[in-house]
């Protein structure tokens, strides 16, 4: 075999190796980022604010809903309803984030609970109770979002009014929902910590990386492409945040290492609604804002339920 020959046959395997191991590697990142989360974050529910021990007390108040999604997932939700003469006419969607559960949404469906509002908290897919072997990201999630909603009128009666909240990947993912022409019985969003877009959101997490963040993310965007048919850079939340319409109420901490201040107050300021708010919070960490003032937090959103209900 001629020298060139043999060059051009090494050059070949060398590709090939290149890239069967970019793509395998491509899996690799996309199971690790966005498979099923089996287990939630590390982490004491106290250091977020979190009372499991409400969830017991109401147990008997609280039910376990289910839906399917717009491609067939099994989702499953903990419905907690007041009952008597307290029956609700409205209901909060508390939508929890990346590794979480419904429990994680304790504090915000206390404040909506306590006053009169039955409480809504979806297992998003690819976590706890739900189906679904890939985590949504806000992307997909705003579907299920939306459908949760069509649930809820379906239960509750045309005359229902709903507030979508949501925490971290949650918050994206009310934001994107409320974007997305919801039913008139949406009155509201509180949207605590969310991302402007899955690209900022991944690049943000990258910030120790040395490579070039661009490509550091590559791997992980060519199988989102292969694994879910879209783009990371198309996932992004800020064009629907400029067609929200309902009042909204955007909170982040300001030390937030994992959602950046930056990334919230981008869905602020592009949100579309005439009565939206931002409630920026010194000192706290990522999904921390209660901690850091639980009694201002407290009033900030119970002043804004008020306002709108």
């Amino acid at each position: 075999m001629q020298g060139w020959m043999i060059a051009l046959t090494v050059v070949a395997c060398v590709i090939l190796i290149i890239a069967v191991a970019f793509f395998a590697g491509s899996f690799i990142a996309f199971e690790k980022v966005l498979g099923r989360r089996n287990k939630p974050s590390k982490g004491d529910p106290e250091d977020y604010g979190i009372d499991i021990k409400w969830f017991d007390d109401l147990k008997d108040s609280t039910e376990v809903v289910e839906i399917k999604a717009y491609d067939g997932v099994d989702l499953r939700a903990l419905l907690i309803k007041h009952s008597g003469e307290r029956a609700a006419a409205r209901v909060a969607v508390c939508q929890h984030g990346y590794s979480a559960t419904p429990r994680s949404m304790q504090v915000q469906a206390k404040i909506f609970y306590d006053r009169g509002f039955d409480v809504l908290l979806p297992a998003a897919r690819g976590h706890s109770i739900s189906g679904g072997k890939y985590v949504g990201m806000a992307w997909i999630d705003r579907f299920d979002i939306l459908r949760w909603t069509d649930k809820v009128v379906s239960v509750y009666g045309s005359s229902v009014e709903i507030a979508l909240v949501g925490v971290s990947m949650g918050g994206a993912s009310v934001v994107a929902a409320a974007g997305m022409n919801p039913p008139p019985q949406v009155k509201c969003l509180i949207d605590d910590c969310g991302f402007s877009s899955q690209r900022e959101e991944y690049l943000a997490c990258l910030k120790k990386v040395r490579l070039p963040k661009s490509l550091a993310l590559l791997p992980l965007a060519v199988g989102v492409r292969l694994k879910l048919g879209y783009s990371i850079a198309d996932a992004d939340i800020v064009p629907l945040a400029r067609n929200v319409s309902v009042p909204s109420l955007f909170i982040h901490g300001e030390s937030d290492k994992f959602v950046p201040y930056e990334l919230g107050v981008k869905l602020y300021e592009a949100c579309g609604a005439a009565d939206k708010a931002l409630y920026s919070v010194p000192g706290a960490a990522h999904a921390c804002a209660y901690v850091k003032d639980p009694q201002k937090y407290t009033d900030t959103v119970g002043e804004f339920i008020d306002r709108v209900f």
